[in-house]
């Protein structure tokens, strides 16, 4: 009787209760089997369940096998994918009839493996390759790894989801990790030496200098003028006599009157102030470099010339509903580069920002185009462009979503969410490249040493001597040009006259 009904449910006395029952269930393989397992205990005087009892079996937690077709891509530290060999991995793929060849790793890729272990299903994974999440289009369209799961090719997909609009067209799961996108722009570059006179004083200051000497020639020269009688001094005496003064150079007074006096003592007083917190700020320029201001915000970078971009939309997905200026800036600035080697490429010529991401556990992970090479060119916005917790997406109304949710909260609970991230990291991302990444996070430069004096150091006065040298050269050749033409002029008037027979008196007189 029992082989035919190996499943055959019993009441039988209980032997710590006079009028209670417990429920057993016998599971034989043979007649004379005797597997019992207690299920739960119902009193029948208070007609209701005792605590930690359930009368109901869990049909989802033994699977027998059951295969669960899921849609992964490659992304670290999430999920990585790699074929090796017929029973050597921990899953199947998608049309394969071998057996565990394909061996999934990293956050989201453990969390399936260790979820079908415990409900015992079988993963049959489909690799959609490096950022191929794809999208789903409202006519019902689509591509990539979620179009997979909408189109139920797959009926479950997992590696770092964090799209609020697929909520539209397939179920999320709980929250498994915390992601933080930021972008790394170009860093701050040196600022060049030929403009090196100018530094000391910012713009603003120097707009204030020029406005001082503007008002003090004009008032030294009327007091001159004013003051003295006979010849007027020409403005050009003014003009220099000013610049010598803040330059602390002597001058020629043009005369002794007590109003005069004062300006001049005013003047001479400003001017070494002047003259000294120029020097002191020169001093500084030239031992300690300087560079053009960093890009802290997203408001900095969206008013910089440079563009961004990475090798998927999906970065930007989360962002294309935004309605303030700089992330519409932002978005409107980001270039897709699918190939790795051109993305690279493009970042060594440190004009071009790259999106990289902010783990759960306050780790930096970047992908294959940023390497030791030319992270050194870059540096992080103190400013998140966006933040968002990831999960996964299963069809509408997935059975094993419910204990899957379960799952996902009692591994974070545990800390297996953090130790499998940090793991992959310390497979995929080398101590050197961990390291190379501070100063990037810390906004450091690394040439910020005291240096001694070179020759580029005066590149600036010698390009405004250059400068003088030339324009003066310039004013002098046009200066003989203009006498050869007033002699040639002259010349030819007077062969005019000539061939008119005029006399010499009239030409002497048309000479003079």
């Amino acid at each position: 009787f029992l082989s035919v009904y190996p499943n055959l449910w019993f009441l039988i006395p209980s032997d710590t209760d006079d009028y209670g029952y417990d429920i057993y269930t016998h599971n034989f393989t043979v007649p004379d089997s005797t597997n019992l397992y207690h299920v739960a205990t119902f009193d029948f005087n208070t007609s209701s369940l005792l605590p930690n009892a359930t009368l109901f079996h869990d049909k989802t937690f033994d699977l027998g096998g059951r295969t669960i077709r899921t849609g992964v891509i490659d992304y670290i530290p999430y999920c990585s994918t790699s074929y090796v060999g017929t029973n050597q991995g921990n899953a199947d793929a998608f049309n394969s009839t071998a057996r565990k060849e394909l061996q999934i790793d990293g956050l989201d890729g453990s969390l399936i493996v260790e979820f079908c272990k415990l409900r015992n299903c079988n993963l049959k994974l489909w690799p959609f390759g490096p950022d191929q999440w794809g999208n789903i289009y409202e006519n019902g369209t689509g591509e990539g790894m979620l179009y997979s799961t909408y189109a139920k090719q797959t009926e479950f997909a997992i590696c770092c989801l964090y799209y609020s609009w697929v909520n539209n067209y397939l179920d999320f799961s709980k929250s498994i990790a915390y992601s933080s996108v930021l972008i790394m722009v170009p860093r701050a570059k040196l600022l060049p030496t030929i403009f090196t006179p100018l530094y000391p004083f910012d713009p603003t200051l120097w707009l204030v200098v020029f406005i001082t000497l503007v008002i003090m020639t004009v008032v030294h020269h009327v007091i001159t003028t004013l003051n003295l009688k006979g010849k007027k001094p020409p403005v050009e005496k003014s003009i220099f006599d000013i610049i010598s003064v803040y330059l602390d150079q002597g001058i020629f007074p043009n005369t002794t009157t007590s109003s005069y006096r004062i300006l001049i003592s005013f003047m001479l007083l400003s001017g070494v102030v002047l003259s000294n917190s120029y020097a002191g700020g020169l001093a500084s320029v030239l031992t300690i470099p300087r560079y053009e201001k960093s890009l802290e915000t997203i408001h900095d970078f969206a008013q910089s010339p440079y563009r961004w971009g990475d090798p998927a939309i999906a970065w930007i997905l989360s962002l294309v509903d935004a309605e303030t200026t700089d992330l519409k800036t932002v978005v409107h600035k980001f270039d897709i580069i699918p190939d790795v080697e051109d993305l690279h490429e493009r970042l060594s010529k440190a004009d071009f920002g790259i999106g990289i991401e902010l783990l759960n556990s306050q780790k930096l992970t970047v992908g294959p185009y940023i390497r030791e090479d030319n992270v050194h060119s870059l540096e992080m916005l103190k400013q998140l462009l966006y933040y968002d917790y990831t999960g996964a997406v299963s069809q509408r109304g997935w059975p094993l979503m419910e204990p899957f949710d379960k799952f996902i909260l009692e591994a974070i609970q545990h800390g297996l969410v953090i130790h499998w991230e940090k793991a992959m990291l310390r497979k995929y991302q080398t101590t050197r490249m961990e390291a190379a990444l501070d100063p990037a996070s810390s906004r450091t430069q690394q040439d910020d040493t005291v240096q001694a004096l070179t020759v580029e150091h005066i590149l600036g006065p010698i390009f405004i001597l250059l400068v003088g040298t030339t324009l003066a050269t310039g004013i002098f050749l046009l200066e003989v040009l203009w006498h050869s033409l007033g002699l040639c002029l002259g010349r030819w008037h007077l062969k005019r006259c000539t061939r008119r027979d005029i006399t010499e008196e009239v030409e002497f007189e048309y000479l003079e």
